[in-house]
Formats: structure tokens, sequence, C-alpha cells
């Protein structure tokens, strides 16, 4: 019998996604990953298989996929082309997950497709062929839908979790693109780092086109195998001042780094820099994302852009300087206060905690850092405490959402790992930012990192407080906190 489709409103669409098994708020699976692939065929099938209507982009990695994202959207868009653009997780409404030339999807553009994508899962699960659709499928399936039926031309996709198995995988992307590497989501991907790349380039197409800033030896080895297996050309992008993995160029297991970056000059508003391309070098520029790690997300998409072009999408150098220099992606290094300096930050593992540590004290003028930490099970909690070893204070909080750690188990770890940091408490994300502001001096820097979920609490905190920059960037709040 055929699925029919009912009428219902947003937050109706809201509830039935989230009634479904989601990986983001359990934080474990419930039925067996190698049917991901088939199962999203199956659905996208039942409803025209909406991801052949457009070219597309595919983003893989463990840090900056979404970064990279933005900035290879913004600039297509600066281009002409009409974009969509997917990633996940939101910080404030589910409807940022999914937009169109910069627009998040409408809640009349959800309420209406939902329905008809449930009825096709009520439909496939009623034939018993696969195990129950999780959050992200549908999800991931509602953006694709959703971009076809609006005539999307180019859609820069990210990777939800890994790559190989992956909802997103389903489709072909004109260029596979995977970031940083290192470890997270361990208990999924595997706890080595080429467990974790291998998985990761499982994105990588036959006969495909790769790019990659990851920079570890044994990820990019993985990288570099798969690549071989599927006879695609590997991509890579760097820093100018030396390859981290010359070693293994010059024993001919690596090529050599194709995409060159230098900072230029840095400012607490904007960055300019250099990159040296294979074929030229672009001067001066501008790069409105903040930190050295951003130099690197935003080299990669240049290649990636570059790699795009050799396939028939067109931009235009002064397309790509506009892009750099507009791009605003949230709680990336985000200053939110002034006096004390207030900045919030989505770092979540070990090696983004420090490199979000390195940032601010390369970009701002402090005298005393206070951070205000909340974090999610499954995450190395020890890694990031022993990075944040030598700030001047921490103030330790919850957020809303059941896979949060309970603040004395983050407390137990400063005291094994950091025992000489100060500690404070507070039971939510507000009540730690007004702590933390009593204990920060007027040139003191207060940071607030740990979790996405807790860099939208805390953007929704300053709007409260009345930001009005952060509250024009908060288009409709679906989450407690």
């Amino acid at each position: 019998m055929k699925g029919v489709a009912i009428e219902v409103n947003y937050q109706e669409a809201l509830a039935y996604l989230y009634s479904l098994s989601d990986y983001e708020r359990g934080g474990s699976y419930v039925r067996d990953r190698n049917e991901n692939l088939p199962r999203e065929r199956c659905l996208l099938e039942a409803v025209g298989n909406p991801h052949q209507a457009y070219s597309c982009t595919l983003i893989a990695g463990t840090k900056g996929k979404g970064s990279t994202a933005a900035i290879i959207e913004r600039v297509l868009r600066e281009a002409g082309l009409r974009t969509g653009l997917y990633t996940q997780p939101d910080l404030h409404t589910f409807r940022e997950r999914i937009r169109i030339n910069g627009q998040l999807i409408g809640e009349e553009d959800v309420a209406r497709l939902v329905p008809e994508l449930r009825a096709a899962v009520e439909r496939i699960e009623r034939e018993g062929r696969f195990g129950p659709y999780i959050t992200f499928e549908v999800a991931t399936a509602l953006a694709f839908l959703y971009f076809a039926r609006q005539g999307v031309e180019h859609a820069v996709i990210e990777v939800g979790l890994g790559g190989r198995l992956d909802a997103t995988n389903v489709t072909m992307p004109l260029v596979s693109v995977i970031t940083s590497i290192g470890f997270d989501h361990m208990e999924v991907l595997g706890d080595t780092l080429t467990k974790i790349a291998t998985e990761k380039a499982g994105i990588i197409k036959p006969q495909g086109t790769v790019v990659t800033s990851a920079q570890a030896s044994e990820a990019l080895l993985a990288i570099a195998a798969v690549s071989e297996r599927q006879q695609a050309e590997l991509i890579r992008v760097g820093p100018a001042e030396g390859d981290p993995a010359q070693e293994e160029v010059r024993a001919g297991r690596l090529p050599p780094l194709r995409y060159r970056y230098a900072l230029e000059a840095r400012t607490p508003e904007s960055q300019r820099f250099t990159v040296e391309t294979p074929t030229s070098v672009y001067r001066g520029l501008e790069l409105s994302l903040l930190g050295q790690h951003q130099l690197e997300n935003a080299t990669a998409a240049i290649a990636t852009l570059e790699a795009l072009r050799h396939k028939g999408i067109q931009w235009s150098e002064e397309a790509l300087r506009a892009g750099l220099r507009s791009v605003y992606w949230s709680a990336r290094l985000e200053v939110i206060g002034r006096e004390p300096l207030v900045v919030v930050d989505g770092a979540h593992t070990a090696e983004s905690m420090q490199r979000l540590l390195e940032a601010l004290r390369a970009t701002f003028q402090f005298r005393r850092l206070v951070v205000v930490l909340s974090t999610l099970r499954n995450k190395d909690v020890a890694g990031m405490v022993q990075a944040l070893a030598g700030v001047d204070a921490v103030v330790i909080t919850t957020v809303a959402n059941p896979r949060s750690l309970r603040i004395e188990e983050i407390a137990d770890q400063f005291r094994t790992h950091a025992p000489h940091v100060p500690l404070y408490h507070a039971e939510t994300s507000r009540q730690a930012m007004d702590l933390a502001l009593r204990l920060a001096e007027r040139e003191d820097a207060v940071c607030a990192a740990g979790s996405l979920y807790l860099a939208g609490e805390v953007l929704r905190w300053a709007a409260a407080r009345g930001n009005q920059q952060v509250a024009a960037t908060i288009e409709g709040v679906d989450h407690a906190g």
C-alpha cells in the first residue's frame, strides 16, 4: 500500500524527525551501519532520486568541514551559482542545516516535505528490508529533495560521521574533500588515525578527485592508499614553511604539497594571506575567519574550487576574494564581547582545543584567560583538559543535551591532568557565563568552548543580554538552553 502524506506544521515535522533514532542526542547506533547506504538510496529512489539533479562537493574530516564548506559555498554564490549548503549539527534551529544561497530552509518547506519523506520511510519499513531510519538519514534526504525542488545548481555537502558509510556518500561529487584528521567518534570509526582516515577516505570515488588538508603522515598514508585503489587524483594542501610529511614524500609514499599557504598579516577582525597554487599565486587574500587553522581550511577550499573549475564549475578571482572576505561561520573564534574580550568556539577535540588556544593568543591581546567548558560523552576529555592546563581559570558547566558530561566527571579530569587550574562550576551555561564575567577583569578574556551545543547556548545568552549583532544571526530557536 502506498504511503499517504499528511499535512503537518513545522513543529510536528520536527518532532517526527527527532522521534527517529538520533546519534547526536543518544550517542549510540541501534542497527547495522552496513545498511546505511542501501537504506538511503532506497529512500531517495522513493522520492525521485533528487540528489542526481545537481552537481556537488562532498566534505569529510574531523575538524574544519563546516568552515571549508562555508567558504566554498560563499565563493560559488559570489560567482552567481545557485548554491545549496548542507551541514550539521545546528546551533539554534534545525533549519540552519539546509541553506540555499545562504538562506535557511523555511519552516513551511520543512512542513511540506517531511510528510512526503515520512510516507516513503513508513512504506519502506513496512516492507521489512532494512532496520529503522535515523534522524540524519531522513534529514539528508530532506536536504537533497529541497535542493532539487528549488533548482540548486551546485550543493556543498558536509559528511555527518566518518564518510564511507555516511548517508551523504550516496552522492557522486565532482570533488571529494578531507580536512584535518584527529581522534573523535573512535567508538564508531576506530582507535587509530589510520582507521579513522580510512573511514573518511571512503568518500573518494573511482577516477575522482580528492583534496586533503590532513597533515599527519599516518592519516595521509591511509588517504593515499584509498586514492590509489580508486585511481583518484590526490591533491594535498599545507603550510608554505614546510611539509610535515616530507619524509614520506621523499620516500615516494605521498605526493608533494600542491597548494601552500602563508600568513601575511593578522588583526582581531581578519587575516591576510598568500596561496601558491600549481599555476599561480594569490596574494593579499583577506579572510574573515580567524585562526591559523582557518588559513588551512581556506586553502583547501581554493584547491577544491580550482578542481571544480576544471570540471566546469566557473568562478572568477573577484568572486574568490569577495567570498573569502565575506564568509561568516558562527561559533568559530567568534567575538561576542569586549572588555573583557568574550569569544565562543565549537572546539570539541584535544587538537582543536589546542588550536583554539594558539589562535586566541596569536590574534588577541589579553592578560588572563577564563574558559567556560562543557563537553559531551565519548569525547577526549582528558586531551582537552591537558590542552587547558595553562589557562587561568575554568568554569565547568553542562548543556541541555542528554550526552552532556556531568560537572564532577569533568572536574575529575582536571584533578588528574591539570590539578593547578582553579576550577569553578555552574549548573547552566548562562550561569557559567555570568560567573566567568565576574571572574574576569576588563583586560582579561573569556572563552566558551568544548561543544557546539555549548556554543549555541552561549550565543543565545549573548543575544538575551542585548548583543544585537549576535541576535541578528539567530534565525529561530528550536533548542532548550
